[in-house]
């Protein structure tokens, strides 16, 4: 029998927060995790990521997960209306079954996948940044002073013209899946995340350390995360 324990926080880098986080219990013993980051530049990011998150919990586990996609990409064009540029939105979701995660990505947020000492990242960043280290014309030190790190080559803004990513992978009793948005990522390490898991046995210890990282350091961006733990009894 699976069983999930989570935690979660969500924090406002400048005024209206456009994170979105959902953790749902599914039928059939299926359990959703999503987060979605609302496009800033866009002035309905944050209803975007609103609306993808509240349609994902409604639709459930999906047949397949390119069809859902399409209907979050029609949700939002429906909603837009006459203001088409201006809903935006990444979305990272993971539906869990069993001992098997199924993982819909676009954007930038991102899904590790936390075992014993080992940390795997479950989705790939859409972003110009991240395709310029791909290609080699970045290294990783002088991405870090890029001008344009935080621009995405791909979201959810009802125009259809998103870049899917899916993965699949197996998983054990207590791996921990760390949902994250890049107020987080930018802020904490991979690495440090790793050591705050094995300091902290408990979930809700470990997100809560995360948090108390990210607001010693400065908050430069709506920074939100949610973690599963997972058991099998």
């Amino acid at each position: 029998m699976l069983n999930i324990e989570t935690s979660s926080f969500s924090l406002s880098g400048d005024g209206e927060n456009f994170d979105f986080l959902a953790y749902a219990s599914l039928p059939e013993n299926v359990h959703l995790l999503a987060i979605a980051d609302g496009v800033g530049s866009a002035q309905h990011g944050g209803d975007a990521a609103r609306l993808v998150i509240k349609t994902c919990t409604e639709l459930g586990m999906p047949q397949k997960i390119p069809e859902l996609f399409a209907e979050l990409n029609s949700k939002i064009q429906a909603a837009a209306g006459l203001a088409p540029d201006q809903w935006s939105t990444t979305l990272s979701a993971c539906w869990i079954t069993e001992n098997t995660a199924v993982v819909g990505h676009v954007g930038d947020t991102r899904i590790y996948h936390l075992r014993n000492k080992g940390l795997q990242t479950r989705t790939r960043d859409q972003t110009e940044v991240a395709k310029l280290i791909e290609e080699g014309v970045l290294s990783r030190e002088r991405a870090l002073r890029y001008p344009r790190r935080n621009v995405l080559l791909s979201s959810l803004n009802g125009k259809g013209n998103f870049d899917l990513f899916q993965c699949e992978f197996s998983l054990q009793d207590n791996d921990r899946l760390l949902l994250l948005s890049d107020g987080v990522y930018k802020q904490v390490t991979k690495q440090e995340i790793v050591s705050l898991s094995l300091q902290n046995h408990r979930v809700e210890y470990f997100v809560k350390a995360i948090e108390n990282l990210v607001i010693e350091r400065g908050l430069i961006d709506d920074a939100s995360a949610i973690c599963a733990e997972i058991h099998y009894s």
